[in-house]
């Protein structure tokens, strides 16, 4: 009588990496790139999936967890939610960028040059006339690696690279700052990381410190200072901080943040003003309503504005009352604000209740077409709940 054969189960290049298997200290370089290419793999088949509005219940899960490990998946899953809220955004994705280009490099840049914000901007058009010239053939893989892109996928089976201050790089001299809030200057580069106020006096305690903190979230010394230091990261921290205590009276100084030649944090404003609560609003009026102020500054003090009628039915109507009273406005109007006002106004979904004021300023051109145009207002939004889904599965798994 003949055996059967027991199945067999197809290894695949995941299960055929040893560090995988232990996932102890750093892989070797032939593992490392063995690994990036299984993320990639993986990352395309999440993103199919997405694309296609396929929900990622267990049925669609379960084979790319035998395929790749649960651990592997977990890990792609949280970086593609990472790398979603990365997206470009409407205004302030200059800061954004920059931002996300000042953390890799602090933790990744030995043997790089660092780039100042209009720098990158000239090796992005360099790069892009060099890849027209060439069928879109050469330079892209030059330009990841000069500012680190893809490192998502590599940043933990990488050794830190931290790279030393230059002798020939220069900043001004920060200031000094007080405790307790001089320990913000200690925090690094943890963007997650927040202050938790013990009690109501220890609260207080630190909104006495709001000029200082103020101070440090526009401190030159410390936005410009070199990366890699721990102390360059504390505006961070600062605007943070004065959102948590809804140092409402600092929203103005902070405004000037946007128009700073080397912006990596305006872009986190319109959700810090939201913070403060509704003492804010009539400063981010005074900043959308000023024809002098830049209009990176008002669309952000708008962004904000938009924000605060969540789950608020009477800030909402108040705004969108706002807002239209500006669009209304055909003898002082600029044409780059009103396209920020009407996305937004289509993000609360009140256009077609606007529709007349609206259509009007379409039609005597004032309204930048390049930032938004009658046919956008028609497309729907992206689904953005797939990573949250994710994880979701995920942990049910985990449970199990």
């Amino acid at each position: 009588m003949s055996k059967r054969r027991r199945h067999q189960v197809k290894q695949t290049g995941t299960n055929q990496i040893e560090w995988l298997k232990h996932r102890m200290g750093y892989p070797s370089p032939e593992e490392r790139e063995k690994i990036i290419q299984l993320r990639q793999e993986l990352s395309m088949e999440l993103l199919t999936a997405m694309v296609l509005g396929q929900k990622p219940d267990k049925v669609q899960i379960q084979p790319l967890i035998r395929k790749y490990g649960a651990e592997e998946v977990e890990y792609i899953t949280r970086k593609l939610g990472t790398t979603l809220g990365e997206l470009p955004t409407l205004i302030a994705d200059d800061a954004k960028s920059y931002r996300e280009y000042r953390h890799r490099y602090a933790r990744f840049g030995t043997g790089l040059k660092f780039y100042t914000a209009r720098e990158m901007d000239e090796l992005y058009e360099t790069n892009f006339k060099s890849m027209k010239e060439s069928d879109g053939l050469n330079g892209v893989s030059e330009l990841d690696r000069l500012l680190l892109f893809g490192w998502r996928d590599w940043e933990d089976i990488t050794p830190p690279a931290i790279p030393p201050r230059p002798e020939d790089f220069t900043a001004p001299a920060p200031a000094s700052y007080p405790a307790p809030i001089n320990e913000l200057l200690e925090w690094g580069a943890d963007l997650t990381r927040s202050h938790d106020f013990l009690n109501e006096s220890e609260f207080m305690l630190w909104r006495k410190h709001i000029p200082a903190l103020t101070r440090m979230a526009l401190d030159l010394g410390l936005l410009n200072s070199w990366p890699a230091e721990k102390a360059s990261w504390a505006p961070w921290h600062a605007i943070h901080a004065l959102g948590n205590l809804q140092a409402w009276e600092s929203a103005p100084a902070l405004a000037s943040l946007a128009d700073l030649e080397n912006d990596w944090l305006s872009d986190h404003l319109p959700h810090i003003w939201a913070e403060m609560g509704p003492e804010v609003e009539p400063s981010l009026w005074m900043i959308i309503e000023n024809p002098s102020a830049s209009e990176k500054q008002r669309g952000l003090a708008a962004q904000s504005l938009k924000i605060m009628t969540e789950d608020n039915e009477a800030m909402e109507k108040k705004i969108v009352d706002g807002f239209e009273k500006i669009l209304k406005n055909s003898k002082t109007f600029n044409p780059t604000v009103n396209a920020y006002l009407i996305h937004f106004l289509n993000q609360m979904d009140v256009v077609n209740e606007m529709e007349e004021t609206i259509q009007l300023a379409f039609d005597e051109e004032r309204v930048d077409l390049d930032i938004i145009t009658p046919e956008d207002l028609e497309e729907n939004d992206f689904d953005d709940d797939f990573d949250d889904d994710f994880d979701d599965e995920l942990d049910d798994d985990e449970e199990e």
